[in-house]
């Protein structure tokens, strides 16, 4: 089973690699053009350029139910980009209510293939509530009229990490996007109801970016596993 999954990787990356490589080029590209100050309309177009190109990916190498649950809660994010980038009233929450979308999507797939009754996931699961906690208790009293939206997207996001964490597959790459998420939302939450932080675009997208690669090629590798046994 394991030789004939190893066997097609090669193949795959082969396939994959144009959109592979336009997801790095297309992150690096709009890091780099944030940071250095440019605002325009289009950015918004460009931000979500890395993200089409892993819902190509997963819609190319995923199936069924997994592939559709993938795509969807991808194509959420990327509503939720645009929301954000463009200025209009209540767009951070209208942006915040498509990624909550996007979370819930994502649980709702892990959760077709969880298993929690490992210590794995128990250990896992209790890091993932204890940051969650430490979170809330450092924004909600800076958010303000928006401290219930902010609530249910932080219970949103521990939902979707705890399904990671309780994929039978053991995936660490599903588990350290699901963190990875966590730490990127966690950015935005500080920088706007906390303080500012030093370089928050950057780190933002940095770990959005990764966070997104790693849930997509853990589903990836996790469906291919099981293709294979």
């Amino acid at each position: 089973m394991l030789d004939a999954a190893m066997t097609t990787q090669p193949e795959s990356s082969a396939r994959n690699f144009p959109l592979i490589a336009l997801f790095i080029l297309g992150s690096v590209v709009y890091m780099g053009l944030d940071a250095s100050g440019a605002d325009a309309l289009w950015m918004a177009a460009l931000k979500i350029v890395p993200i089409l190109a892993l819902a190509a990916l997963a819609a190319r190498d995923l199936r069924g139910t997994g592939r559709a649950l993938a795509v969807a809660a991808l194509a959420f994010s990327a509503t939720g980009d645009v929301l954000l980038a463009i200025p209009f009233n209540n767009h951070f929450v209208f942006g915040l209510g498509a990624f909550l979308l996007a979370q819930l999507t994502y649980a709702g797939n892990f959760l077709r293939a969880a298993d929690a009754s490992s210590r794995r996931f128990a250990l896992r699961g209790t890091a993932v509530i204890l940051a969650a906690l430490l979170l809330a208790r450092q924004v909600l009293p800076g958010a303000g009229e928006l401290a219930l939206p902010v609530v249910f997207y932080i219970v949103a996001i521990v939902i979707m990490a705890l399904s990671a964490a309780a994929h039978r597959s053991g995936s660490s790459l599903l588990f350290a996007g699901a963190v990875t998420f966590m730490v990127s939302d966690a950015l935005i939450a500080i920088n706007r109801f906390v303080g500012p932080v030093p370089l928050a675009g950057t780190w933002i997208m940095l770990t959005y970016y990764g966070a997104q690669a790693l849930l997509v090629f853990g589903l990836i590798r996790a469906d291919l596993v099981v293709r294979r046994a």
